[in-house]
C-alpha cells in the first residue's frame, strides 16, 4: 500500500527489519525508502529518540510511547503519538499512531501517515485512550480499556473475556455489568466460538432472547484472535441504540492486537506462575541443553543428590556429574527407567528418571527436561514385601511359601540324581506353657533363640524354615545315594537338634527348659510326591509326641492310617453331637473307710451308628484342638445335671455329681452364665455339683480362674483339681485356689505297691492335702493292696475298677440300688445285735 493510505496500526519485526502497516482492512509489508515508514516526514531531531523508543519496546517488553513531529507536504509540523508494545508470541512490535494537535483549521489536512478522524471517535479522544493505555499492562490494561471505552463510546456496558475450555468464558474486566464467568450457551457471542467461525466479522445486532442481559439494547462483540487464527476471547459492548456502533469495527481494530497481546501475556504469566510452582516439586528437575549441559535445577535436586544447586550449573551430565547417563536418546521419544546414581557423599542410590526432549520450532532438540526421584525407600519396601512373602518376620528364616518351592525343587533333583533326602518336622515341647505363663514377649525371644541354635546345625544347601507357632522344618536335600545311610544321617541330625533345643535357656533371671519332638520322612519314595512330605513328617512328629516327647520318629504307612483316622474322627465328631451319638457313663466314687458311695463322675462316650465305641482318649484330644470341646462340655454339663435331677425324683440318691470342665470351656467368656442357665433349666442343687478342672486351667489365667471359682462357690458348687501331679503343678497357685479336693492321677496309683517312688509321691500328696485342708480322691484303684495303702495314708475317697467301671445309666441305677439295699441290711443287722 502507499504511505499516504497508511492508517492507525503498524508492526515492526526487528530481526528481519520489516515494517507492516494496516488500514483496518488488511495488513501489508511496507516497502518504501528509509528505515521506517515516516523517515521522509519525521524531523531530524526526533530520529534518535524514535530509534530509542523502538529499542526500549524490545528490551523491556513493556508498552511505551513516543511523541514526535511530522512534516506535511506544505512544511507544517504536527505533533503525533506513537504507542507500541513487544509481543513475544509473535516476535514483533505492534502499535498505533495518533495525532495530538487537532486544533488546526478544519480545512487543513493532517500529514500523510496520520489517521483521519471518524464521526464516532474523534482523534483527541482516541489520543486520550491511547495515552491512558500506553503505560498499562495485564489486568490494569483490561480495566482501563473497558472503562475508557464505555466513557468515550457512550456504551451502557463493556466487558472483556477469555475462553475457558470449550464452552465457558471468564470475564477479565467489566464496566456497567456484573459478570464473572458464564457459559456460551444461549449467549449472543456463541456463534463467534463455533468451529470455522473464528475469522468471522464482529457481531452487531439488537439484543434479544438472552435472560441475563437486559433487552432493548444493541449488542456488539469483537473477536480476539491469536496469530494462528484461534479465538482467545472477545470484547463485548452494549449500546442504547444501533447508531452508536457506526465505524466501530475500524476503531476497535486499532486496539485488538494490543488486547490479544495482553491476553497472551496474562495467560503466559499464569503459566509461568504454575510452572514455577510445579518446578519446585518433591521431584528433582534438571534442564539441560542438547549436549546435556546443565542450565537449571530445582531445590529438590539438591535435597535428593546432595549437590549444591549453583555448583552444578554448567556441568555436563554423564561426565562432570554422574558417571554415564545410563541411556541413549537417538530419537525425540521420551525415556524413563531406573538408574543407579552417585550421591554427593559417594554412596550409590537407585533413582527413577524420566527424560523428555523439548523441540524447537524447526523440530530439533532445544533442551532436555529430566525428572527424577530417589526410590531407595520404595526399593527397600519392595525388599521388605519380598521378605514378608518368603521369610518369617520373627526369626528371619524361610517361611512356608519358600519351603514349599525349595522342597519341590529338591524333590525333583533327588529323583533325577538318584539321591535320598530327608525332611524333619520339629515341634517344641512345653512351649505353650511358657508362652502362656510368661507372656508372648518371652515366647518370641525363645523362638528366636531356638532358630539361632538350629542355624548352627544347618549344612550348606540345607533349608531351615519356620512354619509358624512353635513348628520348624529342616530340609536335608541330598544325604546319600543309600536309603539306610540317609536314614542314619537323618537320625543323627535329629538327635543333635533335640539335644541342642533341650539345653537350658537363661532369660530374665530365669532358666527355661523346653524340648522337641521330631518327625522324619525320607524322599523320594514309591508313590510319593513332594506335596506328601510335610504331611508325612507332621504325622511322624505326632507319633513322637505320643511316645513321650523329646524323641524322633520316622514316618511309615501305619502312621498315615492313624493320621487318616484322626481326620475322620475330627470330621465325624462335628455331627455326632447333633445326631445324638454321644452318651454319658457314670463311675461311682466311694469312701476309702467303709466303702459308702459318695458320688459319681460323668464320663462321655461316643457310639457311632453301626460301629464300635470310640474311646474318649481318642476323640477328646481331637475335640480340644478346636472349639468343639466347648460345645461338647456344655452338653455334658446339661445332660449330667438333667440325669441327676431325674434320679432324685425317682428315689435314687447319689450324694454328689462330678463333671469335668476343659480349659477352653472354663475360660469362655460366658462360662459362669452357662452354669447359671444349666442350674435354672434342670433344677440341679448347686451343693450337689462338683466341677473337676485340671491344673492347665490355671496356667496363664490365674486371676480369671480364681474369680470364676469364687463366684461359683458362692452358689454352693464345689471344685476338684483333677489329674493332680500329672501336669505343671504350682503350689503357689494351689494355695490360692478355692478348691475343695485333689484327685491323684491314675499314673501314680497303677504301679502301687510295686513302685516305691509312686508310693512316696502319693503319701506326700495326701499329707500336703491334709495340711492344706483338701479332701483327696485316688483315681484308677484296681486292687485291694492299693486300697489298703490309701487307707493307711488317710486318703478320703477312691474310684476305679476295684469298685466299678464307668456304667451306663440303667446299670448305674441297679448298682446304686444294690448298694442301698446292702447298706440298709447292714444297718438292720446292727439294730438286731443291739
Amino acid at each position: 500500500m502507499k504511505q499516504q493510505a497508511t492508517q492507525l496500526m503498524w508492526f515492526y519485526d526487528r530481526q528481519h527489519e520489516q515494517w507492516s502497516l494496516s488500514d483496518h482492512v488488511s495488513c501489508q509489508p511496507w516497502q518504501g525508502e528509509g528505515t521506517h515508514p515516516w523517515a521522509s516526514q519525521l524531523v531530524q531531531e526526533d530520529e534518535s529518540g524514535f530509534a530509542d523508543f523502538l529499542s526500549r519496546l524490545y528490551d523491556s517488553g513493556q508498552p511505551g510511547q513516543f511523541i514526535g513531529h511530522l512534516c506535511d507536504e506544505a512544511g507544517a509540523v504536527h505533533h503525533v503519538l506513537w504507542c507500541g508494545q513487544y509481543v513475544p508470541a509473535q516476535q514483533l512490535i505492534c502499535g498505533w499512531l495518533a495525532p495530538l494537535d487537532m486544533t488546526q483549521a478544519s480545512n487543513q489536512a493532517p500529514p500523510s501517515g496520520i489517521p483521519q478522524p471518524t464521526s464516532l471517535l474523534q482523534d483527541p479522544l482516541l489520543a486520550q485512550l491511547a495515552q491512558a493505555l500506553s503505560a498499562k499492562t495485564g489486568l490494569d490494561f483490561c480495566n482501563t480499556l473497558v472503562n475508557e471505552l464505555a466513557h468515550i463510546l457512550g456504551a451502557n456496558s463493556v466487558w472483556l473475556t477469555e475462553r475457558l475450555g470449550r464452552d465457558r468464558l471468564r470475564v477479565l474486566a467489566s464496566h456497567g455489568i456484573d459478570l464473572k464467568e458464564y457459559a456460551l450457551a444461549d449467549m449472543p457471542c456463541e456463534r463467534l466460538y463455533r468451529p470455522g467461525a473464528a475469522s468471522a466479522a464482529p457481531i452487531s445486532e439488537p439484543l434479544s432472547g438472552c435472560d441475563c442481559l437486559q433487552p432493548g439494547q444493541h449488542y456488539y462483540a469483537q473477536p480476539l484472535l491469536d496469530r494462528n487464527g484461534q479465538i482467545l476471547g472477545h470484547l463485548a459492548l452494549l449500546f442504547p441504540s444501533q447508531t452508536q456502533t457506526a465505524n466501530l469495527d475500524s476503531v476497535l481494530t486499532i486496539f485488538s492486537v494490543r488486547m490479544v497481546a495482553e491476553l497472551e501475556r496474562l495467560q503466559s504469566d499464569a503459566q509461568l506462575r504454575l510452572s514455577a510452582v510445579a518446578f519446585e516439586t518433591h521431584e528433582g528437575i534438571i534442564i539441560t541443553d542438547p549436549d546435556f549441559k546443565i542450565l537449571r535445577v530445582n531445590h529438590a535436586f539438591s535435597q535428593i543428590t546432595g549437590f549444591d544447586n549453583q555448583d552444578v550449573i554448567g556441568l555436563y551430565l554423564g561426565t562432570d556429574l554422574w558417571s554415564g547417563l545410563g541411556y541413549e536418546l537417538n530419537t525425540l521419544d521420551r525415556w524413563q527407567g531406573e538408574t543407579l546414581r552417585e550421591h554427593a557423599d559417594h554412596r550409590a542410590y537407585p533413582q527413577w528418571e524420566i527424560v523428555t526432549p523439548v523441540q524447537d520450532d524447526k523440530g530439533g532438540i532445544s533442551h532436555y527436561v529430566i525428572f527424577f526421584e530417589d526410590i531407595s525407600e520404595r526399593k527397600a519396601a519392595e525388599r521388605r514385601i519380598q521378605d514378608l512373602a518368603y521369610y518369617d518376620e520373627l526369626t528371619g528364616l524361610p517361611n512356608r511359601r519358600q519351603l514349599h518351592e525349595t522342597l519341590a525343587q529338591a524333590f525333583i533333583e533327588a529323583s533325577r540324581e538318584s539321591l535320598v533326602g530327608a525332611l524333619l518336622f520339629i515341634d517344641l515341647d512345653h512351649f505353650k506353657t511358657i508362652n502362656d505363663s510368661l507372656g508372648h514377649a518371652t515366647g518370641d525371644w525363645l523362638l528366636k533363640e531356638v532358630a539361632s541354635r538350629l542355624k548352627r546345625l544347618v549344612r550348606q544347601g540345607d533349608c531351615l524354615a519356620r512354619l509358624g507357632g512353635d513348628e520348624f522344618v529342616l530340609l536335608l536335600p541330598s544325604l546319600s545315594t543309600s536309603p539306610p545311610q540317609a536314614e542314619m544321617q537323618a537320625d543323627l541330625i535329629a538327635e543333635r537338634l533335640i539335644g541342642e533345643i533341650a539345653a537350658p535357656y537363661s532369660h530374665g533371671g530365669q532358666v527355661l527348659h523346653i524340648g522337641a519332638s521330631v518327625g522324619i520322612t525320607l524322599f523320594p519314595g514309591r508313590e510319593q510326591e513332594a506335596g506328601d512330605l510335610l504331611k508325612q513328617a507332621d504325622t511322624a512328629m505326632y507319633q513322637a509326641k505320643s511316645a513321650g516327647r523329646k524323641t524322633r520318629r520316622f514316618f511309615d504307612a501305619s502312621m498315615q492310617l492313624q493320621a487318616d483316622r484322626r481326620l475322620l474322627i475330627h470330621n465325624e465328631l462335628r455331627s455326632a453331637l447333633n445326631n445324638q451319638e454321644l452318651t454319658l457313663h457314670y463311675q461311682p466314687q466311694h469312701m476309702v473307710e467303709g466303702g459308702e458311695i459318695i458320688g459319681v463322675e460323668a464320663l462321655i462316650r461316643w457310639q457311632p451308628p453301626g460301629r464300635a465305641l470310640v474311646s474318649p482318649a481318642e476323640f477328646i484330644p481331637i475335640a480340644e484342638e478346636t472349639d468343639l470341646i466347648v460345645d461338647i462340655g456344655n452338653w455334658v454339663l446339661h445332660e449330667a445335671c438333667t440325669q441327676y435331677v431325674s434320679w432324685e425324683e425317682n428315689g435314687i440318691h447319689v450324694p454328689q455329681l462330678s463333671v469335668n470342665v476343659s480349659a477352653k470351656q472354663f475360660h469362655a467368656h460366658d462360662f459362669v452364665d452357662c452354669i447359671h442357665d444349666v442350674l435354672a433349666a434342670t433344677g440341679m442343687d448347686p451343693a450337689c455339683l462338683n466341677l473337676e478342672i485340671t491344673e492347665s486351667v490355671v496356667l496363664g489365667h490365674a486371676e480369671d480362674t480364681i474369680s470364676k471359682m469364687t463366684e461359683l462357690k458362692e452358689l454352693g458348687i464345689s471344685f476338684a483339681i483333677d489329674d493332680f501331679g500329672a501336669g505343671y503343678s504350682s503350689l503357689s497357685y494351689l494355695k490360692r485356689l478355692p478348691a475343695d479336693e485333689l484327685k491323684i492321677d491314675r499314673s501314680f496309683i497303677q504301679d502301687i505297691p510295686k513302685d516305691g517312688d509312686n508310693m512316696a509321691i502319693v503319701e506326700a500328696v495326701i499329707a500336703m492335702a491334709r495340711h492344706m485342708g483338701f479332701n483327696v480322691t485316688a483315681e484308677g484303684v484296681e486292687s485291694r493292696q492299693q486300697l489298703e495303702f490309701l487307707q493307711a495314708q488317710g486318703c478320703h475317697f477312691y474310684q476305679g475298677y476295684l469298685a466299678s467301671k464307668p456304667l451306663p445309666v440303667p446299670y448305674l441305677e441297679r448298682y446304686v440300688s444294690r448298694l442301698t439295699r446292702h447298706e440298709r441290711g447292714a444297718q438292720s443287722d446292727k439294730n438286731s445285735v443291739a
